[in-house]
């Protein structure tokens, strides 16, 4: 990123893009627990073999939290953000394809890897825009599309599961998350690491 001040009006630009990744984020990962009874019912799977695939994310991610916090502090955040919005994306239409639980199994497991690097990444890169000021507000307003993101993903994905088929909505979820990745890439900036706290303007 150059180093003059970036304006007040793309410092909240910048909560707004991260604010639909963070969306889809949770919607994607929200998505499974919606159709849980209709692989039940399609395919077959038993409550045991649900509640593996719903926890085969959650162990991943929180084994994985204190090493994507490790690398987020060494590498470009943006990079991080948005590469990660690429490949759980793609993880989330290769959700449509599973048929079998150790493929639904893996499928999470790798989004758990991949949604991972997002948080740690994107509260450093908000924190690095925002100074005391106006912090808690933008990190609000991010927090926003967590719920936000968990509520229509659960919607959706029942939604699709109803009216089409359980496996367009993972592959409408996760082609609309890559095409947002394509699109930031070239919008969102990369600020100068810890620039507010070394006397850097605001």
């Amino acid at each position: 990123m150059p180093a003059t001040v970036p304006s007040p009006r793309y410092k909240w630009s910048v909560v707004a893009m991260l604010w639909f990744v963070c969306f889809f984020n949770y919607a994607d990962r929200q998505a499974i627990y919606a159709v849980f009874p209709t692989l039940k019912q399609e395919l077959g799977f038993t409550n045991v073999q649900l509640a593996l695939i719903g926890s085969a994310f959650m162990w991943v991610y929180a084994a994985g939290a204190p090493i994507a916090g490790f690398v987020c502090d060494r590498f470009r955040r943006k990079d991080l953000i948005l590469g990660g919005c690429l490949f759980w994306s793609l993880v989330t239409i290769t959700t449509g394809w599973a048929s079998t639980v150790w493929q639904f199994v893996t499928v999470r497991a790798l989004e758990g890897f991949g949604e991972t690097f997002y948080m740690p990444a994107s509260l450093a890169l908000v924190s690095d825009y925002h100074d005391g000021r106006t912090r808690s507000r933008a990190l609000g307003w991010h927090q926003s599309s967590v719920y936000i993101g968990t509520i229509l993903g659960s919607w959706l994905g029942a939604w699709f599961a109803e009216r089409h088929s359980w496996r367009l909505g993972f592959y409408f979820f996760g082609a609309m998350g890559m095409l947002l990745a394509v699109v930031l890439y070239r919008l969102l900036r990369e600020p100068v690491r810890g620039a507010l706290l070394s006397g850097v303007p605001s």
